[in-house]
């Protein structure tokens, strides 16, 4: 998972994404909340890590603007110091999903982390060899899609977008964050080939714009969504 860090010291930061990385997950660090809100319109973070007090936007208001501005669902929890019981009951209020404090504790921590995930990503287990995603059923070990009565083959990084795609069916992922999950880089020569594999499933997986059930539309100057057709994508 891609967790957002909002923490302007750089020891404590230092030490909170280790405990992160060596869990397998992948950080990106924010000394400040202006910089984090800039980050959240052209990246897609799965969990959101925030410090109250910080330069220039503080932890509250760049957790105001996750929800009232962006309207996201993302797990957020606050990692701090202020243990006042109206500030916890403030952030929680704003809608904050838990509250960390400090000094961090690593496995209290990680299992907070943990569960928010779990809890939000039901459909993400990697030890799972077959996933049925929206009636599309996924083979992890030939590379295979099985949906309405047929299967179809497909390359390694065509099987890496659609499971990742439909994973995060209904949400909104970055061109950057597709190209690091499935290329793990990013570049123009990265961006063309994601294009071309967009088009390749929406041709094999049936997701193209007419799709009667479920459409792989572009969002401009973002990336992409996977969504389910009903009254709302047709209008």
């Amino acid at each position: 998972m891609y967790i957002g860090l909002l923490e302007d010291e750089p020891h404590l930061a230092q030490h909170v994404c280790e405990i992160l990385e060596n869990a397998g997950h992948s950080t990106s660090v924010f000394n400040n909340g202006a910089d984090m809100v800039k980050a959240i319109g052209r990246d897609t973070i799965d969990l959101f890590v925030l410090d109250w007090r910080v330069p220039r936007m503080s932890g509250l208001e760049v957790l105001k603007h996750i929800r009232d501005v962006r309207g996201l669902k993302e797990p957020v929890l606050f990692l701090t110091s202020r243990t006042d019981e109206q500030d916890i009951i403030e952030a929680l209020n704003a809608g904050a999903d838990d509250y960390c404090t400090k000094p961090v504790r690593p496995q209290e921590f990680l299992a907070r982390v943990t569960a928010l995930l779990r809890r939000t990503y039901p459909d993400r287990n990697d030890q799972d060899t077959t996933r049925n995603l929206l009636n599309y059923v996924f083979n992890k070990l030939d590379n295979s899609v099985h949906f309405d009565n047929q299967q179809v083959s497909l390359s390694e990084k065509e099987f890496k977008l659609a499971l990742f795609l439909f994973e995060n069916h209904e949400r909104a992922v970055s061109r950057e964050r597709l190209m690091q999950e499935v290329w793990h880089g990013e570049g123009d020569a990265l961006s063309r080939s994601l294009d071309v594999h967009v088009s390749w499933l929406r041709k094999k997986l049936d997701l193209a714009a007419t799709s009667p059930h479920l459409r792989l539309k572009p969002i401009y100057g973002f990336g992409y969504r996977l969504m389910a057709v009903n009254a709302s994508t047709d209008a």
